[in-house]
């Protein structure tokens, strides 16, 4: 794919742009040892203003291409979430507290329709990525069109003590607060930096747990709860229904926490759900140690610097949808089991979908690589080609379906497998694409072999448009071929794996692949 077609991918991310008090802790009525009444304790909320001077890491305004969140209808702000917390261990089978009642403090972003009745009441409670070691807004980037167009709202949480050390460095006197020490202060010094590019992303930091992360999720579900803090938080916007998402790294996190904590946080807090549904992205069956040196499910510090585990092999039996979107990349970036097929709960779904790779790099939402120097981390570095075959629609369309089934009970779309052979590699058709998961017209109507990856490890894919004459052979004209998408797509829509706006994404792509191609407008 030559520089013609990456300029084109990256008009189309412009286009789409344009386009209090703690409360007193909660009886615990299981009398579980796995958990104590603090962990559903509502967290103090903290506003943290923007001034001249100082503003959010990651803030939209200072993205790559910065966004006018105001001409949008939204606003942006920055709150620190302060409570207590809990480590857990899993090192005899079954969930127990390791330590208890650590102090923390942490800071979520927010961005919301600033008029409460322009807003949908649906919070997608995005858990940071880490796996550059900083806070990697990695679902922001999949659903900011959709968010900002539906108006539903989006709450970043922070969710490792390498990603606070990013937000040291960026600006100590804004985020000196912030805290994830399992160590006496008397014993350990503070605010210590990380040389980035001595320890890379993986270090454990020095006197933190990251196991603070689980009961750290359950209290900002929590104040989003509550009627006090949520009103700090999100103003007047009536809550209906509360989403915890993660890609990649925080698919792990969020993978975990399912597995782990929602049928036991969902019973101490009396039968009723923090969470009312979530959503994988690009994390496959994967966890993340439940706490720092321990690994479940046979995962080992040998066998993965990452803290990254298998999942089990039995799936949790959940009250609430649970949607997995797997990219075709992820295939060979993961270990090889996680993305085959397996048993799943009555309420779990897995789509995989074929020609998408595991990020976008080009997004036009990452932060500036500026921010990135300014928080100690190197720069971000562009890929040369990548598929334009869009994951976006995907996961637009997975966060609906979880809209759609907490809100009035609407059936999940089916589960989509790739297709494998006896040995377990991907079937693909006569123009090189995978067979089976989730296929849209782009693919069906085959403009190119779209790849996921062009080699192992590789995030960002590849495509090998097809020639001139091979269109007319199929198609008489442009408009023939974005006619035939369009209603191959309508019947992915009626079907719930796609939505308009996804829809009108794919068009965008491929107009993109026609023009690479050479075909007349």
């Amino acid at each position: 794919m030559n520089s013609m077609l990456r300029r084109g991918i990256a008009a189309v991310g412009l286009a789409a742009l344009l386009a209090g008090c703690t409360s007193t802790p909660a009886a615990d009525p299981s009398g579980s040892p796995a958990t104590t009444p603090g962990k559903l304790a509502v967290p103090t909320v903290k506003h943290v203003p923007r001034t001249a001077d100082s503003y959010p890491f990651s803030a939209a305004d200072h993205a790559r291409v910065p966004v006018d969140l105001a001409s949008h209808g939204f606003v942006e702000e920055e709150y620190f979430l302060s409570g207590n917390a809990n480590v857990y261990t899993l090192a005899d089978g079954t969930l127990a507290i390791e330590e208890s009642d650590i102090p923390y403090t942490n800071r979520i972003l927010v961005r919301r329709p600033s008029d409460p009745a322009k807003a949908t009441g649906v919070v997608l409670v995005d858990i940071y990525n880490a796996s550059n070691g900083y806070d990697i807004e990695d679902m922001w980037r999949r659903l900011y069109s959709n968010i900002l167009l539906e108006g539903h709202t989006y709450v970043g949480v922070t969710s490792k003590p390498i990603n606070v050390d990013a937000l040291y460095q960026f600006d100590l006197e804004r985020y000196q607060e912030l805290s994830w020490y399992d160590e006496p202060e008397a014993s350990c010094p503070r605010h210590e930096l990380i040389d980035f590019a001595t320890a890379g992303p993986w270090v454990d930091v020095p006197c933190t747990e990251t196991g603070l992360a689980w009961d750290i999720l359950t209290q900002v579900g929590t104040a989003i709860r509550d009627p006090q803090a949520s009103e700090q938080i999100l103003g007047d916007i009536d809550v209906k229904s509360v989403f915890l998402i993660g890609q990649s790294q925080s698919g792990t996190y969020l993978n975990t926490y399912v597995n782990n904590f929602h049928n036991q946080v969902t019973q101490d807090n009396g039968g009723t759900p923090v969470f009312d549904g979530y959503l994988t992205a690009a994390g496959n069956w994967l966890e993340r140690s439940i706490r720092d040196g321990e690994y479940q499910n046979g995962g080992s510090a040998e066998n993965n610097q990452t803290g990254m585990v298998p999942g089990p092999a039995t799936p949790v039996d959940i009250d609430v949808p649970w949607m997995i979107v797997d990219s075709e990349s992820d295939t060979a970036l993961f270990q090889a089991q996680a993305t085959k097929e397996r048993a799943l709960d009555d309420q779990t779904r897995v789509w995989q979908i074929s020609g998408t790779g595991h990020t976008y790099s080009w997004s036009p939402v990452v932060p500036d690589n500026a921010e990135l120097l300014k928080a100690g981390r190197p720069e971000r570095v562009f890929p040369e080609v990548y598929t334009p075959y869009p994951m976006e629609p995907s996961m637009i369309a997975a966060t609906q379906a979880l809209i759609n089934n907490h809100q009035n009970s609407t059936a999940l779309p089916a589960t989509k497998w790739f297709e494998r052979d006896a040995e377990g590699n991907l079937v693909r058709d006569d123009n090189g694409n995978v067979l089976g998961g989730v296929r849209y017209g782009l693919m069906e109507l085959a403009l190119a072999k779209f790849l996921g990856f062009a080699k192992p490890g590789d995030m960002n894919g590849v495509a090998e448009p097809i020639t001139a004459e091979q269109f007319q052979q199929r198609w008489s004209d442009r408009a023939d071929y974005l006619s035939k998408q369009s209603e191959f797509d309508d019947t992915m829509i009626e079907a719930g794996y796609l939505t308009p706006d996804g829809k009108a994404i794919f068009a965008e792509r491929a107009n993109l692949v026609l023009d690479e191609i050479g075909i007349p407008a």
